[in-house]
């Protein structure tokens, strides 16, 4: 715990936490629109999933383990290791020469990043008491609206002028003032509260998770064998289970899961999490690698569907006021599965269509549908999933989080599943098509006619991920209806399985 802090200590502290938070949030955005180029730089497009999901499994599976860590062994020591680990895998990813090494520093990054979020947002509870916390909370919410906007037009402009090691290196300057600033102003004194680490549990669940990843990011490549992977994957998940129901603090708390409305959420969560990365990860490909537009126009849509998220967001508390938490996530849901609608259509059109009349307006204007639709959805679950929960609170919070970051894990994964078989089927002798279109010098020595051929079955490909995405869309959607017909405040009244 922090002792009390003077006022100018304390916002210094404040400031520090803002800063570490920025760094995280803002790489989960910055490298999006990046990824074709790196492609064309370094190949192994068959990885491109990896590049994503090697950092929120790592990061989603760590968050539990450093909170445990945090009470046990004080904030400043833990938010160091993990913020330091952090701006090591940044500087690391930028001397990547290959997509396999860009994948490990992913991971490195991801189990830095594990730490990040939930010890500075502890930092700030203990630094605030209770009404000043609730002051802070916009400043906070900007900090991830920001890091969403900023981070896919700042990755563009980087990509297109400069050179894409610096999205990663980007953060190291920031980082190191946010340590230097918690070093200098935090003082801690730590107070041991007795906890256990349930280690075994959160090593089963990345196993189980990492096995299913590879089933179904390497399906082209591993055959039959997916098979095999697949059920031991199963076996070590349900030993996962056997070890929580032991477990005297497990990682995923049973009572999370009885309640209606909390397995709502979480199911919610997962769904829409996966939804967010079929745009996050595969539109700028389709922008860029079929539509031909730069790299700019694809760091745009994506900032179109940040910007829309917290906008709606907002929108929904004031619709739910007036109405009930589950109307307004119909509505959401609703918006959700047309914009993923109008996005599976954009992509399934003739190419001639898409790049004549399409242009990247449309496949923008589907962004914009999908963040809003998630900003409404998200809305009405967190804040029924909060009131629901009551002594529960602060654990159901940080599964509800750590749902996205695996949903968002497995959307990825089945994706780029998706993705690679189509395209080994479409082009079984074609190495690295992407690369192909996508790399200058490549596509230069190609015929225009293999370029077409290569455009339109990359075009295919993309289109059948985004059909995967909008039934990943109306799951989520479907999870809207475990949400309580209640208006905020009154669901004790009404019991939370209602």
């Amino acid at each position: 715990m922090s002792p009390e802090l003077a006022p100018r200590q304390r916002r210094l502290v404040f400031a520090a936490c803002v800063a570490a938070l920025f760094t995280v949030a803002v790489e989960g955005t910055i490298v999006a629109t990046a990824m074709p180029t790196i492609v064309a730089d370094l190949g192994g497009f068959s990885l491109l999933a990896w590049v994503f999901a090697a950092y929120m499994l790592t990061q989603a599976v760590t968050i539990p383990i450093y909170g445990r860590l945090a009470d046990l062994y004080g904030r400043k020591r833990v938010l160091f290791f993990g913020l330091g680990l952090f701006l090591i895998g940044c500087t690391l990813c930028g001397f990547a020469s290959s997509m396999l090494m860009l994948v490990v520093f992913r991971a490195i990054q991801g189990v830095g990043a594990g730490a990040v979020m939930p010890v500075t947002l502890t930092i700030i509870g203990d630094s605030y008491p209770a009404l000043e916390r609730v002051r802070v909370q916009p400043y906070l919410a900007s900090v991830f609206a920001g890091s969403s906007i900023i981070g896919p037009v700042l990755g563009a402009f980087i990509v297109e002028h400069l050179s894409w090691p610096l999205i990663f290196w980007f953060n190291v300057p920031l980082g190191l003032a946010a340590v230097i600033m918690f070093a200098v102003f935090l003082k801690e004194t730590p107070r041991v509260v007795p906890h256990t680490i349930d280690a075994t549990g959160a090593l089963l669940l990345m196993t189980a998770i990492t096995g299913a990843l590879i089933a179904m990011l390497q399906a082209d490549k591993l055959g039959w064998w997916i098979l095999p992977l697949m059920a031991t994957s199963t076996l070590v998940f349900l030993l996962f289970l056997r070890v929580e129901k032991r477990s005297p603090e497990p990682l995923l708390p049973a009572d999370l899961w009885r309640d209606r409305t909390l397995f709502g959420s979480n199911v919610g969560s997962f769904a829409a999490g996966g939804a967010l990365m079929g745009v996050s990860v595969f539109l700028p490909t389709y922008l860029q690698g079929v539509l031909g537009n730069s790299v700019l126009v694809a760091g745009i849509a994506l900032s179109i569907m940040s910007f829309s998220w917290p906008i709606a967001s907002t929108i929904a508390t004031r619709i739910m006021i007036r109405t009930t938490y589950r109307t307004t996530a119909i509505g959401g849901g609703v918006i959700l599965v047309i914009g993923s609608l109008v996005l599976a259509v954009l992509a399934a059109a003739p190419l001639e269509t898409s790049a004549q009349v399409l242009g990247g307006w449309w496949p923008a204007a589907a962004a914009f549908l999908i963040g809003a639709g998630l900003g409404i959805m998200n809305s009405a679950q967190h804040i029924s999933m909060q009131e629901a929960a009551a002594g529960l609170r602060g654990i159901a919070t940080a599964t509800q989080s750590f749902m996205r970051m695996v949903g968002g894990t497995f959307g990825t994964a089945i994706l780029g599943a998706v993705l690679n078989l189509s395209l080994a089927w479409k082009l079984p002798l074609i190495h690295d098509p992407v690369q192909a279109v996508m790399d200058p010098v490549l596509r230069e020595a190609l015929p225009a006619a293999e370029v077409q051929r290569l455009t339109v079955a990359i075009a295919d490909s993309l289109a059948n991920v985004f059909w995967v995405t909008l039934a990943i869309a109306l799951i989520a959607a479907a999870a809207v209806w475990l949400v309580p017909n209640v208006q905020p405040g009154k669901l004790h009244e009404h019991g939370s399985r209602k």
